[in-house]
């Protein structure tokens, strides 16, 4: 030990090993900026390490299509204090391009997802190299009027694959909605 950290409590470890140094930006591969006179356009983005696939990026309404699709999402939202995001798989259904997915009320979900979060959902085929990923944010919302919970088609609510029981609603009402295919010919 080099004497610059304190005493510390007793009983605790005096060998902490010191956070790894920052990293240099030419330690990130990959992250080179486009020079000026070169553009991305939109809907044409070329997949890296094949030369037939491409990237499409899909309007609104198509990643909504999809997103109906599907009953198993991520929900990301952050935990006080957290630097980065929670995710966090649910079991989900689309009514009216709203998220819908039931939760426990004293759950991580319910605590923290209430407010901003976002939602993924994606299908992707591995042996064909190809598949689709739709992400949606905006107000995450507990459901607890009675009038607008009968509107919801309880039966339609798929159950969760998570043991115990979710008996509360919430649902996010997406603002921004993005996604992108990636198709080989």
């Amino acid at each position: 030990m080099d004497g610059s950290r304190g005493a510390g409590a007793p009983g605790q470890d005096r060998g902490t090993v010191a956070p790894p140094a920052q990293r240099e930006a030419d330690d990130y591969a990959g992250t080179d900026r486009l020079a000026e006179e070169q553009e991305l356009m939109e809907g044409a983005d070329v997949a890296e390490g094949d030369d037939g696939a491409s990237f499409t990026v899909l309007e609104r309404q198509t990643c909504l299509n999809l997103m109906g699709t599907r009953d198993i999402g991520r929900v990301a939202f952050t935990i006080d204090g957290d630097a980065a995001p929670t995710v966090l798989p649910v079991n989900y259904a689309l009514f009216n391009d709203t998220v819908v997915f039931r939760t426990t009320l004293a759950g991580t979900v319910m605590r923290y997802a209430r407010g901003h979060a976002a939602f993924q959902v994606d299908l992707f085929d591995e042996e064909r190299r190809d598949g689709w990923s739709v992400l949606a944010s905006g107000r995450c919302r507990w459901v607890r009027d009675a009038d607008e919970l009968a509107r919801i088609p309880q039966g339609r609510l798929p159950l969760p694959w998570a043991a115990g029981e979710r008996d509360q609603i919430l649902k996010l009402v997406p603002g921004r909605v993005s996604g992108r295919r990636v198709h080989r010919p």
